[in-house]
């Protein structure tokens, strides 16, 4: 299922567009769905904590991690889950 893009946001990571959105869900936590913003077959969720501030050169960051990870985002497939040590610390924490 493709991201709506309407409140959605794109990154351009080492030359392919990408569609990102916040989510939230009911622990404390919030994530970042990620698919090629062309032809989306396989998207990256990864979650951080409650406080995190989530930039655009986070998502990057997470972009790169999963892709570096085994991520294909041109293969159809089951949701790839970006583990919270690949991710990184939150950039910024209030």
């Amino acid at each position: 299922m493709a991201l709506r893009r309407k409140g959605s946001r794109t990154v351009v990571v080492d030359g392919r567009r990408y569609r990102w959105v916040i989510t939230l869900r009911a622990e404390p936590v919030q994530g970042v769905v990620v698919e090629l913003a062309e032809g989306p077959a396989s998207r990256l969720v990864a979650y951080t904590n409650e406080f995190a501030v989530i930039t655009p050169g986070m998502v990057a960051l997470g972009i790169r991690a999963a892709l570096s990870a085994g991520w294909e985002p041109d293969m159809r497939g089951p949701d790839f889950r970006l583990a919270d040590d690949l991710w990184g610390p939150p950039l910024l924490t209030p």
